[in-house]
C-alpha cells in the first residue's frame, strides 16, 4: 500500500517559516534530551511534535482526516521534523517502521529536488518504487515496507531535505 498526494498543506509557504523555527537535535543531543528512546536515524530531528506543538498537530490531524486510507480507523500519530543534509547521506540505511507502526509517512517541505526522495525496496533489497522529493507532497506507506531516503542536500533547515515524518499506529 502506497498513497501519494500533492499539495498536502493548502498554505505551506505560510507555515514553513514557523516550521523552520522548531528546534532540531542531532542524534547525540536527542539521546541526551530524550534518553532510552531506542531510535536510530541520520541527520537532525525535532522532539515528538504531538507532545510539544499541539497547534501544528491539530492542523496536521485535520488534514489527515481527508486521507481515505486513514479514515474509519482508530489511529495514533507521532510527528517529527527531520532534516538531512548532504553530509548525512553516508549514514542512511534501508529500514522498516513495522516494529510498532502500521503506516509511515512523509511530507516533503522545502523546495523540490528531483535528485532526492524515498525509495521503497522488496525483501531482497531490490528497489520497487522511487518517490521524488516534491515540495508539499505527502506519501504514506505500510510500516513494513523497506525504505530509505536518498539524495540529501543543503546544510540547514531552510535549504536541506526537510520532511515532516508521520508514524501512525493502531490505538
Amino acid at each position: 500500500m502506497l498513497f501519494q498526494s500533492e499539495n498536502f498543506f493548502n498554505n505551506l509557504d505560510y507555515i514553513l517559516p514557523e516550521l523552520h523555527k522548531i528546534k532540531l537535535y542531532s542524534k547525540k543531543e536527542y539521546d541526551e534530551e530524550f534518553p532510552n528512546n531506542g531510535q536510530l536515524w541520520p541527520g537532525y530531528r525535532s522532539s515528538d511534535l504531538t507532545k510539544t506543538n499541539p497547534i501544528l498537530t491539530s492542523f496536521v490531524l485535520d488534514k489527515l482526516q481527508n486521507v481515505k486510507i486513514l479514515q474509519n480507523q482508530n489511529l495514533k500519530i507521532h510527528l517529527y521534523l527531520h532534516l538531512r543534509t548532504k553530509e548525512d547521506e553516508k549514514d542512511e540505511f534501508i529500514h522498516t517502521d513495522d516494529d510498532f507502526y502500521k503506516y509511515g509517512g512523509l511530507v516533503y517541505l522545502n523546495d523540490s529536488n528531483l535528485n532526492s526522495g524515498t525509495k521503497i525496496y522488496d525483501d531482497k533489497d531490490q528497489m520497487i518504487n522511487d518517490i521524488k522529493y516534491v515540495k508539499n507532497r505527502l506519501i504514506i506507506f505500510n510500516g513494513s515496507y523497506r525504505h530509505k531516503g536518498y539524495g540529501y542536500f543543503g546544510n540547514n533547515s531552510e535549504n536541506g531535505r526537510l520532511t515532516l515524518n508521520l508514524f501512525i499506529r493502531d490505538l
